[in-house]
């Protein structure tokens, strides 16, 4: 199987752009829940911390379970969408999510959070094949670069409103309520959205045991999956030891820590309009390779002990982060025929979240624990800038 096979038109019957457009940006709502309902964590470990009796590597190690359920709901999600609608499936996701949340508003110990964090993560994990597969049946393929581009406005806005929403509902409630608050949000937008969503109604071809050999063998599957992982990674475990560490290391107090960290993330959006804008005029290859570039860069900057620095650091990190996704993405579809792409993504997604959302914030928590952030913050760094060595593994763009 070539592995530069062009990819298969498959998205020729959806109708143009503009029309499709509010129903593309009601998928991107879903995904802004789903995700956020995740990210409102990080801004809530401190007085989770403080509340359960927990050290930072014990919190930390929460979110290292929630990915661990994240991994396997990912890896089954492949099997499980031949038999459910991805429309039904992305719903269902963002509903039980809002339901886990509810749940959590009530734990009172260690023991039961582990398994209401590992509840989490499985329930999140249900979206996004299903959310991609729904994207996919509402644009076209010449309008795929920019409904990607829109889908990842959701994370990239999450992380500019969930810090300011977490920090307000702190001042009128604990985390405790705060959660339940997200907990109904996210259960309402599950239930519109089954109500008056479209696409996705098409249930996928199970992964065959010939495609899913030929991707396991090919070191194109495991680069993607590194590339995500590296994304995910930057994306969520910075983000989610940011507010320990500005507190701890940087001596913030913790509203102005957690505004700090909205204000960082507030050019996300933006950038994850033009990664894909850049990715189709200079290609997808070298938007990635420049984006881990400055990711490194901004990681490195982030260990200075310098508030300036720290600060420009978390905003070129955080932009970089979101710029580089729809680099990645187009250039998977580049990579693989259309129907290949849902196997590999079935066995790329997991390991990345696997690593992005577990290993990399335990890795920091641990870290903090035992030295600093800003050494973890050092290590994800070199590592960022060490991926762009592999780069060499993807075949050639046409005409470059």
């Amino acid at each position: 199987m070539p592995p530069n096979t062009p990819p298969e038109i498959s998205g020729d019957t959806a109708p143009a752009f503009a029309a499709a457009l509010p129903w593309v940006g009601l998928v991107g709502l879903l995904f802004f829940v789903n995700y956020g309902s995740r990210a409102v964590l990080a801004p809530l470990l401190l007085p989770l911390e403080a509340d359960l009796g927990l050290n930072h590597a014990q919190a930390t190690r929460l979110l290292f379970l929630m990915a661990c359920g994240f991994t396997v709901s990912l890896a089954a999600s492949g099997f499980l969408l031949s038999r459910i609608a991805p429309r039904r499936m992305a719903a269902f996701s963002c509903m039980a999510t809002g339901a886990v949340l509810m749940g959590m508003s009530f734990v009172h110990d260690h023991a039961t959070a582990r398994y209401m964090f590992v509840l989490m993560g499985l329930a999140a994990g249900l979206y996004f094949p299903a959310g991609m597969a729904t994207l996919g049946s509402l644009a076209r393929q010449r309008d795929w670069g920019k409904a990607v581009s829109i889908h990842e406005l959701g994370p990239n806005l999450s992380f500019v409103a969930v810090p300011l929403l977490a920090e307000a509902g702190l001042r009128v409630t604990d985390w405790r309520g705060v959660l339940l608050a997200v907990g109904v949000v996210g259960m309402l937008t599950g239930i519109v959205f089954a109500w008056i969503g479209r696409g996705g109604r098409t249930m996928a071809e199970p992964p065959s045991v010939r495609g899913l050999s030929g991707v396991l063998r090919s070191p194109l599957t495991w680069l993607f999956a590194w590339l995500l992982a590296v994304g995910v990674a930057g994306e969520y475990a910075v983000y989610s030891v940011l507010p320990l560490h500005l507190v701890d290391e940087m001596g913030l107090a913790p509203g102005s820590a957690n505004g700090l960290l909205a204000a960082s993330r507030a050019v996300t959006p933006f950038a994850a309009l033009a990664g894909g804008w850049v990715a189709d005029r200079m290609g997808a290859r070298r938007t990635i390779a420049a984006s881990l570039g400055l990711t490194g860069l901004s990681l490195l900057a982030m260990a200075v002990p310098s508030s300036l620095v720290v600060t420009a650091g978390m905003t070129v990190q955080g932009a970089m982060t979101a710029f580089i996704f729809p680099a990645i993405f187009k250039e998977l579809a580049r990579c693989w025929p259309a129907g290949y792409q849902p196997t590999v993504l079935c066995i790329a997604t997991p390991v990345s979240s696997l690593i992005g959302t577990g290993a990399a914030p335990a890795l920091l928590g641990m870290a903090g624990q035992s030295w600093s952030f800003s050494g973890g913050f050092v290590l994800l760094g070199l590592l960022a800038l060490a991926t762009i060595i592999p780069l060499r593994l993807l075949p050639p763009e046409a005409g470059r």
